[in-house]
């Protein structure tokens, strides 16, 4: 039975750090219990239990196929939602994003693969979905064929950006761990931007 969905229910739920890492994983694909459970390392029963939470207020939905469950966002506004929360964070902790294209070369990366990024965004300490969002928006902003290297310590993240980034069309250069914990990503921008 469905509940009625209030703001606080709302927030309540969405304050879950397993909830968010759901929803972000559901983002790109349309999928099972089991399916996520995998993705996120998680037991199934617990991706479950939290899947029917956010089913039961209505902020996803399911359908099964063959007998098996899928699901799915009830609306994108809830991913927009996300997004929007996102940036306002951002703007109030203040911008991780520098920007390296006045310099000629960037002194503030010297790396093994000798790529030199146009931007780097900075998500150390930020967990999914932040850097993942962050990092598609920052490459919306750059011009065709930029460089942008970004730094995360979350290992989803760390897995998640490469797969998302390709679906639209960015071109993953590297991927380096010279600190352990610490992943840095070199992503050149698409030509064209792919919508998902």
């Amino acid at each position: 039975m469905k509940k009625i969905l209030t703001l606080e229910n709302l927030f309540k739920t969405l304050s879950n750090q397993t909830r968010m890492e759901i929803l972000i994983a559901i983002f790109d694909n349309y999928l099972t219990a089991s399916e996520i459970a995998e993705k996120l390392n998680y037991d199934i029963s617990t991706i479950y239990r939290h899947l029917l939470h956010m089913k039961k207020f209505g902020i996803l939905k399911s359908e099964r196929k063959n007998g098996i469950e899928y699901f799915d966002f009830s609306s994108t506004k809830i991913f927009h939602l996300i997004e929007n929360a996102i940036e306002f964070i951002s703007e109030v902790n203040g911008n991780k994003v520098i920007d390296c294209t006045h310099m000629g070369r960037c002194l503030l990366d010297q790396n093994s693969l000798n790529i030199d990024p146009d931007m780097i965004l900075d998500m150390r300490g930020e967990i999914c979905p932040v850097p993942d969002i962050q990092t598609r928006k920052v490459l919306k902003s750059m011009k065709k064929d930029q460089i942008l290297l970004v730094i995360v310590d979350c290992p989803l993240s760390a897995e998640r950006i490469p797969i998302s980034i390709t679906k639209e069309g960015h071109i993953l250069l590297g991927k380096i761990n010279e600190i352990p914990g610490e992943t840095k990503l070199y992503i050149k921008r698409a030509k064209k931007i792919r919508r998902i």
